[in-house]
């Protein structure tokens, strides 16, 4: 077969595709944030410009689900014009891969679940009430469905798969789980506990991608965490306040129950996500 340098990525190294396209990643966050605050005080009048303030919500989604689209565009665009590769090189095969799939789906729900009776059974949260609107739960689960695919594809499908081609596995998996973790610094009420529960996440997240190159499980895991974390128990998700199913009240104790930046806070989500860590570890590498 004869060699064509349209073969070849437009960049070289992988680890500076991946460095580029983060660069973009936070570029089209400030810019379709900007533009969409500036649209929306136009809409609403400069006169009414504090209602954002009392009301960020519709603000805020509305710049979630834009940003998401405009990223998933993105890594598209670059694995095709920048890689030279095929989309389905990201990790998008399904066959084969639907018991991961699974897997990741029912791993979110089982840390959350387990990890909120711990703080139930102890005292620090309970549910008071129940609420369903089926409109508000529709927009977050389309909500976090963008955001699963749109994370996963960026930080796995592509940054990831981009720097193993440069350096060696674990090098690769704790750059990428730095950059995603770097990638929510702008999130409401971020504390100290959170931001390693975020760089926890990210291993996590990788993990499996980096020995089977698929993004299904991350994908799956990914939106069962927020959505059943966010929507249905009650929580914040990274700072997002939401109208979820069950209506919590928690205790003031910001490292068990996370405090205003939801679940992710918890030094209880950090042990659970250190113990799913060593679960995928251990399967991956008694069936590698």
């Amino acid at each position: 077969m004869a060699f064509s340098l349209r073969d070849q990525p437009y960049i070289t190294r992988g680890w500076v595709r991946a460095l580029v396209f983060f660069i973009a990643y936070v570029g089209i966050y400030f810019m379709v944030g900007a533009g969409a605050g500036f649209l929306w005080v136009m809409k609403i009048g400069p006169e009414n410009a504090q209602e954002l303030v009392k009301n960020p919500y519709p603000l805020t989604m509305t710049i979630q689900m834009i940003s998401c689209l405009a990223v998933i565009g993105m890594a598209l665009v670059f694995r095709r014009g920048v890689d030279r590769a095929s989309i389905a090189s990201m990790g998008f095969t399904w066959k084969g891969h639907e018991r991961e799939a699974v897997a990741g789906f029912l791993l979110g729900i089982v840390l959350l679940g387990g990890g909120s009776l711990l703080l139930y059974a102890t005292g620090n949260i309970d549910w008071v009430d129940t609420q369903f609107a089926a409109g508000p739960m529709a927009i977050a689960f389309l909500l976090f469905l963008l955001t699963a695919f749109s994370e996963e594809i960026a930080f796995r499908g592509y940054i990831l798969n981009n720097l193993l081609s440069s350096f060696n596995k674990w090098i690769a998996l704790g750059a990428a789980a730095v950059l995603f973790m770097l990638m929510h610094l702008g999130n409401a009420n971020l504390t100290p506990v959170a931001f390693i529960n975020l760089l926890a996440g990210g291993v996590l997240l990788g993990m499996n991608y980096v020995f089977v190159r698929n993004l299904w499980f991350s994908i799956c895991f990914h939106f069962s965490w927020n959505f059943f974390q966010g929507s249905i128990l009650g929580y914040e998700v990274s700072g997002l306040g939401l109208q979820s199913l069950f209506q919590m009240d928690r205790k003031d104790n910001l490292l068990l129950t996370g405090g205003a930046f939801g679940f992710e806070g918890s030094i209880v989500a950090t042990g659970l996500l250190v113990l799913a860590i060593l679960f995928v570890a251990y399967r991956r590498w008694w069936k590698w």
